[in-house]
């Protein structure tokens, strides 16, 4: 293997890890197993159009798993409390977007884990361990670099940083409901930022491993050429 090409899959495979380990963590978010530990706060605003704790950690049970499990949108739009809809058409419409835009980013990290996979094959099989190990262990300091730079800009820009997120992904104003709809009642301001910061969490962990797992398997290689 020509150095030109060992270079460049040692930075396609440092690329790849910030994809796997940030999409990754935010996964961990969208399982009942978090929403219960987020209702379960003490300090989790409670609703106050009258969801009791359960109706609401039920409604958002399956509010998320209709994104997770790309559900049809009867899923949500036929869910019916007190003889009335849960949801407006307007909350199914964004509902729909979510969902769209969230299998997109899935397999974004379904890709992203198998090139990486790949790319560690390559450079395994044609004696490149060190190369391997360089990889993982940028990637994992570039995980670092822009979760930090991602999670001062929500600490200090918190507005800019989560209109922004919002428009990269959808139709301006298409996001935006009244405190009274059932989306934001589910999901208030608080459980977005407290995402925000497991996310940020989660993501600086994996990173930190990662470099460091590189970095002990480059100490363990020796001098072998990177």
């Amino acid at each position: 293997m020509s150095p030109l090409l060992n270079r460049i899959l040692k930075i396609l495979l440092a690329l790849l890890v910030p994809l796997i380990v940030m999409i990754g963590s935010a996964q961990l978010l969208a399982t009942d197993t978090y929403l219960a530990f987020e209702y379960g706060k003490a300090s989790f605003p409670l609703d106050t159009f009258g969801y009791t704790k359960q109706q609401r950690f039920n409604l958002a049970s399956a509010n998320t798993s209709y994104v997770r499990d790309n559900l049809p949108s009867e899923a949500l739009s036929s869910q019916m409390l007190d003889g009335k809809p849960v949801y407006s058409q307007r909350e199914v419409t964004h509902m729909a977007d979510v969902q769209s835009a969230y299998q997109s980013v899935v397999r974004v990290w379904q890709v992203a884990s198998i090139l990486l996979l790949v790319l560690g094959f390559i450079l395994w099989r044609n004696g490149k361990r060190a190369a391997l190990a360089s990889g993982i262990q940028w990637g994992g300091l570039l995980t670092i670099a822009l979760i930090g730079f991602i999670a001062l800009l929500a600490l200090f820009a918190w507005q800019v940083w989560f209109d922004n997120f919002h428009l990269f992904f959808f139709e301006p104003g298409s996001w935006l409901f009244a405190y009274s709809d059932t989306l934001i009642r589910l999901f208030p301001l608080q459980f977005w930022m407290d995402a925000t910061f497991m996310i940020t969490v989660f993501s600086l962990i994996g990173g930190l491993l990662a470099a460091f797992i590189g970095w002990r398997w480059r100490l363990a290689l020796g001098r072998e050429q990177a």
